[in-house]
């Protein structure tokens, strides 16, 4: 099997065929300038020498520009110049060679300018004809004029065909590599007009909406690929719009809830070439639920950090407030030790039957009853007090608290929901602790849902698995909790009226309290916390103003040391 004509070859050969004829025609033209015979036979050495050129050039140079141009050029100059020295200047064959170039130069395809060329040939050959050129001794010279003409259309056909479909093999070639590149891409990418008809989509998107080639997804609209989620269509097709309607990019992010993703979405106008218009739009989606669920984690780790930070601020307040409060106590209860004996002798030396008297002396009382209360809150919440850490039975003392509280909780009409994991668990902590801390927690929840439409206190008691860090849980040698551990979690929730946002970074404060004057001392969670730290165990606390609070009393499952201990 004969092996193709190479590019090179095919040059050469058509080349050859050029100079042939044009020698042929130089010679045998019936030239009236003798003197420029010579200058023939120096122009036919010429031509055949840069053929010979031709012949020693690498093959792969004849896929470059520059050598392209540099045939045409120099054949362009060439020809004429053969033209010129035959003394066929000013003759119909120069403006036909004239006519021929200009049809190369229109033609995109090789059979149709050799037809043209064909037909034109014969209508060229039929005029000389038709003046008795082609006949006599001179007819030679003529004749061969419609070969050269032929020859001609070939090689300039060939070169301007030839770099055609060179550039026609470039586009595709760059087409594919552009192709795969946009199929290979990590991103959704398609290309959509200003009712969100699909024109272009790439196999990653296609594959991502569940249809089996480009071909199924192509023609339909946003709304069509986003039918369950309304809000999502809307947003996307105003954003496309606003690209038609501002010739700029869009850029935003957005939530796929079918998919449980999130996207970055880059909406790039495509434009006109000639008016700059927007008549397309491509849209690519970059997958970022992965920096959305870390910049999640950075900033739940965030606010972690802060509420430890103050909590551990909280906590040397208190060590400072307890000390100072314990000496303020002292210095108190002694004036008031005297107001009360003053009370008292009072009481027993005027006359009973006057009751403005009677009800001021009742007034007195009370209030130095609330200041004692207060001063045994303070000394309480000060001084070192002796506990037992046991393994306790959790139900049992939480039905005892609510046992404590009924009457107050009857009395507000609430209703109690019990929801206990297991009766089963067991906690470690000082039982009277224990007590003191739910006892507070509780009826700070009924005071909080006095005046709420729905009276409800739900008291949930359960065991948990530790996976996240928080609040003196993790790895750290001195938190109470590690991860992969267990611990038993006591739910106080309440329907009531919430703690405002402003005021959850103080509730653990001492003396700080959202209740009315005189009805709250503010120490009941300070207190509260400083006996879970004890006990090794934390309380947090989650609200929503007008809908509720749930505190969250987390305990040690079994004893770490069982010691009586003063703190």
């Amino acid at each position: 099997m004969a092996e193709p004509l190479t590019r090179k070859k095919t040059i050469f050969l058509v080349r050859l065929a050029v100079i042939v004829i044009t020698s042929y025609f130089i010679i045998l033209s019936p030239t009236t300038v003798k003197q420029w015979e010579s200058l023939g036979y120096i122009f036919i050495a010429v031509y055949l020498l840069t053929n010979l050129i031709v012949a020693y050039i690498p093959d792969k140079y004849f896929y470059d520009d520059k050598i392209f141009y540099g045939f045409i050029l120099s054949d362009s100059i060439l020809l004429p110049a053969g033209i010129y020295l035959s003394g066929y200047v000013g003759s119909e064959l120069y403006l036909m060679f004239f006519f021929i170039i200009s049809l190369t130069t229109m033609s995109s395809n090789f059979g149709y300018l050799m037809i043209n060329t064909l037909f034109y040939s014969f209508i060229y050959g039929w005029l000389l004809y038709q003046r008795g050129l082609l006949t006599g001794p001179s007819s030679i010279s003529y004749l061969i004029q419609i070969p050269f003409i032929i020859i001609i259309a070939v090689f300039y056909g060939f070169l301007i065909t030839t770099r055609l479909k060179d550039k026609d093999i470039r586009i595709n070639e760059a087409r594919e590599r552009y192709e795969k590149i946009v199929q290979a891409t990590d991103v959704l990418m398609c290309i959509v007009d200003y009712d969100g008809k699909f024109i272009f989509a790439n196999q990653k998107l296609v594959k991502f909406y569940g249809y089996k080639d480009e071909n199924n997804l192509l023609g339909l609209t946003i709304s069509q690929l986003h039918n369950e989620d309304e809000t999502q269509t809307e947003k996307t097709l105003s954003y496309v719009r606003s690209v038609y309607q501002n010739n700029d990019m869009v850029q935003y992010e957005s939530y796929d809830k079918n998919h449980g993703k999130w996207f970055a979405n880059t909406l790039s106008p495509i434009r006109d070439s000639s008016t700059r218009d927007v008549f397309e739009v491509c849209i690519i989606s970059k997958d970022i639920t992965d920096r959305m669920e870390k910049e999640k984690i950075l900033n739940e780790t965030v606010e972690l950090l802060q509420k430890t930070r103050d909590q551990l601020i909280q906590k040397d307040k208190m060590a400072a407030l307890g000390r100072m409060a314990s000496s303020i106590a002292h210095e108190i209860r002694n004036p008031l030790e005297i107001i009360y004996m003053g009370v008292d002798y009072l009481e027993n030396n005027l006359p009973s039957d006057n009751l403005q008297i009677h009800e001021s002396i009742e007034k007195i009382i009370k209030a130095a009853d609330r200041a004692d209360n207060i001063i045994k809150n303070i000394l309480s919440f000060a001084r070192q007090s002796a506990y037992k850490i046991t393994q306790l039975p959790l139900r049992p003392l939480l039905n005892n608290v609510l046992v404590l509280a009924e009457q107050t909780i009857q009395k507000n009409g609430i209703i109690v929901q019990r929801d206990y994991d297991n009766d089963s668990l067991e906690v470690a902590g000082d039982y009277n602790m224990l007590e003191h801390v739910f006892l507070n927690l509780i009826n700070n929840a009924i005071d909080a849902t006095k005046d709420s439409k729905e009276k409800k206190l739900t008291i949930r008691a359960y065991k948990r698995l530790i996976t996240e860090i928080g609040y003196k849980t993790g790895y750290a040698p001195d938190d109470f909790f590690s991860i992969g551990d267990e611990m038993i979690v006591v739910e106080i929730s309440d329907t009531g009226k919430g703690i405002p946002k402003e005021d959850m970074s103080k509730i653990f404060e001492p003396f700080f309290t959202t209740k009315p004057v005189n009805e709250g001392t503010g120490l009941g969670l300070s207190i509260a916390h400083m006996i879970m730290d004890k006990l090794s165990g934390t309380i947090d606390v989650e609200s929503m103003e007008n809908k509720g609070t749930t505190f969250f009393v987390k305990l040690q499952p079994k004893i770490k040391i069982t010691t009586t201990v003063e703190v």
